[in-house]
């Protein structure tokens, strides 16, 4: 274990100590804004008033507290999986349980706004924990909604329109968290206002549910459902 640092801020008084929020706090700022290359131990150091040492302390290099961010900034997908795919929830309190779980860290606004940011520089700078992202973070949540769905519609877990519902689903939460800015500048009280995220929630879980139905409806409709040239057929 590495030495504790000599300041009296940075020694450890709960499980989640001032100076730690303030690294994870300060890490979140920059390693958004300039990369994970262009970014060193020591600028996170001084932006979170905390010694070098620190670092090594909580979490023992660079590479450790990047992950952190991706594990620790607003929680890990593995309890809302388990939350929104236990038994006994009709597919409604499934759905609403999944977008309360994604959306809650929309409240933190800034915070949230720099963890978009942060998850654009991995994909377009990717580093090893790319992929550690992709299967905790991505295959997993959408492989458990596969599942949810595909029982629900009575299909086999692997048909490739479950997936697309799956997608589009995620989809409704995906580009609330990657507007922001966007809906920031153009109607900044859907997410600011008292009960904005709580409004959201409601929302997209009544759009999910279209989607299904619409997928159902698909279903038993009689005929293909698109032309032989890829094109929608005819209302």
């Amino acid at each position: 274990m590495a030495r504790a640092p000599s300041t009296d801020d940075t020694a450890p008084t709960d499980a989640l100590p001032p100076a730690r929020e303030r690294l994870l706090r300060a890490a979140l700022r920059l390693f958004a804004e300039h990369g994970y290359a262009k970014t060193s131990i020591r600028a996170i150091a001084q932006a979170a008033q905390a010694n070098v040492a620190a670092v090594s302390y909580y979490f023992g290099d660079k590479a450790a507290l990047y992950a952190a961010l991706f594990s620790e900034s607003f929680g890990q997908m593995q309890p809302l999986i388990e939350a929104f795919t236990r038994e006994g929830l009709s597919l409604r309190e499934a759905l609403q349980v999944y977008f309360e779980g994604v959306l809650e860290p929309l409240q933190h606004g800034e915070m949230a706004r720099q963890y978009v940011r942060l998850h654009i520089r991995e994909a377009l700078e990717p580093t090893s924990q790319w992929e550690v992202e992709l299967e905790r973070d991505v295959r997993r949540p959408h492989e458990a909604l596969a599942r949810l769905l595909a029982a629900h519609l009575g299909a086999p877990v692997d048909d490739d329109d479950v997936h697309r519902l799956v997608f589009s689903i995620t989809g409704l939460a995906f580009q609330v968290w990657c507007q922001q800015e966007v809906v920031g500048a153009l109607r900044p009280q859907l997410l600011t206002a008292p009960g904005a995220v709580p409004a959201w929630t409601a929302r997209l879980t009544e759009y999910a549910l279209a989607l299904v139905a619409a997928e159902a409806a698909l279903r038993r409709a009689p005929g293909p459902l698109s032309g032989a040239d890829g094109a929608a057929p005819a209302p």
